[in-house]
């Protein structure tokens, strides 16, 4: 049976493992230890009788029903804030609220990491949504910078892209196609494959490829990420074809990962409101995961050709606080 009683620190808890994925991150948030945070996570889940966080690689990622209960939880918190003084209406008292699916949470969060260490002042929030969920949500005002890999279109929402990639085939190292250098269509007739749910865009583009090739993979699986994709081949269930950022690195020694043809282009993009200017700190924020993923050549697919000057000397420039602010 449910009690009445509530906890500030369990929803604390539970607001700090959700962006940050893991108890230690929540813990350096927070300001406390690992334990108190495994406690509070624990108590809450045992006094709402719910399941709020399931351990994969080493993360923690709540479920669905931790990702309701965290969006009841604003107006509790904007009341706190008001409590202690602090107007949440005030934008210089609000944090840059960011929101992704589950297949780019993770980079999110690296990159919000080192946003903050950067700027130690910076207050954020991340909330982890469907492509579809964030376009209500910059409509409601919700967040202020979203993230996808959709090509969505909504009047009240741009997309800003950062980052193309193209199309790879994923497989396990003892896989038979691995003797191949590239994946053709032909080459996966009849062979297990793990395949998008019908609901995304690519997986339309993807048969359409088939079926003009006249070639009929065997579906063994359909998933909703290419996170999920990559575990599943990684297992030896079967080969797909995904986005590879920021799934994929090219250093991944675990898989075996060989170009499509014929190519086809992901773009992972920004989603900004049509309707309100976007803030100096997303701004901010935009610029510093751009030049990120620019810096860092193991990403698989990345292009880090530009004419605008080093990544590495724009990322220096940044920590001495003359590019962003």
């Amino acid at each position: 049976m449910r009690s009445n009683w509530h906890s500030i620190r369990e929803y604390e808890a539970l607001r700090a493992v959700i962006t940050s994925g893991t108890t230690n991150g929540a813990s350096r948030l927070l300001g406390v230890t690992q334990p108190t945070v495994s406690r509070a996570i624990s108590t809450l889940e045992s006094r709402l009788d719910v399941v709020l966080f399931e351990r994969r690689g080493g993360r923690l990622r709540p479920t669905a029903e931790a990702l309701r209960l965290n969006a009841q939880l604003d107006r509790l918190f904007d009341a706190i804030s008001l409590i202690n003084g602090t107007d949440p209406d005030d934008p210089g008292s609000q944090p840059l609220r960011l929101a992704a699916p589950p297949s780019l949470s993770d980079l999110v969060g690296t990159q919000m990491a080192s946003f903050m260490k950067l700027h130690p002042g910076q207050r954020m929030s991340l909330e982890t949504c469907t492509s579809n969920g964030l376009v209500s949500r910059l409509v409601d005002d919700s967040v202020d910078l979203g993230f996808t890999h959709a090509d969505l279109t909504h009047s009240a929402m741009e997309l800003i892209p950062f980052h193309s990639s193209e199309a790879v085939c994923v497989m396990a190292r003892n896989h038979p196609l691995s003797k191949h250098e590239v994946i053709t269509p032909d080459l996966l007739h009849g062979v297990d494959f793990i395949s998008i749910l019908r609901r995304h865009i690519v997986r339309s583009r993807l048969d359409r490829l088939f079926a003009e090739a006249g070639s009929v993979p065997h579906r063994v699986a359909e998933v909703a990420t290419g996170l999920s994709a990559v575990t599943l081949a990684r297992q030896g269930c079967g080969v797909s074809i995904i986005c590879p950022f920021p799934v994929l690195r090219a250093d991944d020694p675990t898989l075996i990962i060989r170009p499509f043809l014929p190519k086809f282009y992901y773009r992972t993009s920004f989603a900004v409101s049509t309707v309100r200017p976007l803030t100096r700190e997303a701004r901010a924020f935009m610029r510093h995961v751009k030049l990120s993923i620019r810096s860092d050549p193991a990403w698989h697919g990345s292009d880090n050709k530009s004419a605008e000057p080093s990544a590495e000397s724009l990322l220096q420039a940044e920590v001495a606080g003359s590019v962003l602010f």
